[in-house]
């Protein structure tokens, strides 16, 4: 018998070890005082693209399935998207090339984003290989899951906003 990984699980795979290495990256850079302008700028622009794509996928999918929570879905995958498309823009078009520098709270907001995707796809992926192993029916996700990463979800959009209007006081007041 072959057996053939489900896509869900490649991607779960790949995205795990994306996020990984984007931790070990910034740990090793501030271990070693390993800074570079480019690095400053490449890497938020890194973060950004690997929470902002699948966000926006799982937004789809939701309003696909005619989730009832599609909505909120959407509100908060388009609050965090935005902000960051704005923020890398006014890094970019800041005269020095980076402009106000990534707070504490903002790094924490990336992590919580690439949590809350991480878990998602995890999830999926999860089901999918049982789906593949015929193990479909064993898997029962609780109904407070879906819940808690909603929850998530909101507060990493909320954090979202809030850095942004940081960074935008920030910025104005360096003006």
């Amino acid at each position: 018998l072959a057996y053939h990984i489900p896509l869900a699980v490649l991607a779960a795979i790949l995205f795990v070890v994306a996020a990984l290495t984007d931790l070990f990256d910034g740990m090793a850079a501030r271990a070693f005082d390993a800074h570079s302008k480019f690095g400053r700028v490449i890497d938020p622009i890194a973060d950004k693209a690997l929470v902002g794509l699948p966000l926006i996928a799982i937004a789809i999918g939701v309003w696909r399935n005619g989730d009832p929570t599609w909505p909120i879905v959407a509100v908060s995958t388009a609050v965090i998207v935005t902000r960051d498309i704005a923020m890398t823009l006014l890094r970019m078009l800041a005269p020095d090339g980076e402009g106000v520098r990534v707070s504490s709270l903002a790094k924490w907001k990336t992590a919580l984003e690439l949590f809350v995707v991480g878990v998602l796809v995890v999830i999926i992926a999860a089901i999918s290989n049982a789906g593949a192993l015929g193990l479909g029916d064993l898997v029962d996700v609780p109904p407070v899951l879906p819940l808690i990463w909603l929850a998530l979800l909101v507060l990493a959009a909320t954090l979202s906003a809030y850095t942004a209007f940081q960074y935008l006081t920030a910025r104005k007041s360096q003006a």
